[in-house]
């Protein structure tokens, strides 16, 4: 597979160094660029730094209606379902993509502030359903300029085609990422098997 030729800058001392080049960090060809990743390391850096981003803009968002980040994604998923007559904690973790306890703990905070309400789900006493006060409606309508502002901001340019691929690759992504941590998870746990069998075969 080809590779781009590197030049080697001079040391301090006049001689060459020896020209290097990272393994390559994917292969599959689909995102090789003339046998070259460096377009594939610059969109996933470019998706962090967009990350980071959105967290900073979701932190702002909280910022204003005096709730943490996390805790203003549960209000938005829970008005999202308001008018489905509330929705519970297992429903609010899968849309949210986090696990229940943290659900559980962040949607108790916001009971304690009086933005949102739980009753007993009528389809199964043992489980809850989550809904907004009108203290929460107040709270998101004060919120929706400055947010639709923002968001306005994020997507300008953008095309309705533009918007709807970004949504489905990103959607994709969803699935492709949960795959990759797996991997990790995997791999991590087989190093430190590795490793105890390691340190027990040298005791």
């Amino acid at each position: 597979m080809p590779r781009s030729r590197v030049r080697s800058k001079p040391t301090a001392d006049g001689t060459a160094p020896e020209a290097y080049r990272p393994p390559l960090s994917v292969s599959r060809p689909e995102v090789l660029i003339d046998g070259s990743d460096d377009r594939f390391r610059d969109l996933i850096y470019t998706l962090f730094v967009t990350g980071s981003r959105f967290q900073e803009i979701r932190e702002a968002f909280g910022r204003e209606v005096d709730v943490s980040g996390p805790q203003y994604f549960v209000l938005m998923a829970v008005a999202r379902h308001h008018g489905d007559g509330g929705i519970g904690i297992g429903g609010l973790s899968g849309h949210l993509h986090v696990a229940a306890p943290h659900v559980t703990t962040e949607v108790g905070k916001l009971v304690d502030r009086g933005l949102l309400a739980k009753r007993p789900n009528p389809e199964d006493g043992r489980r809850v359903l989550v809904t907004l006060t009108e203290a929460g409606k107040a709270v998101l309508d004060r919120l929706a300029p400055f947010r639709q502002h923002i968001n306005n901001v994020l997507f300008d340019g953008f095309s309705r085609e533009e918007f709807l691929t970004l949504a489905r690759l990103l959607d994709r992504f969803l699935s492709t990422t949960e795959r990759a941590l797996d991997e990790v998870a995997d791999h991590e746990r087989d190093r430190r098997r590795t490793q105890t069998q390691g340190a027990q075969a040298a005791e």
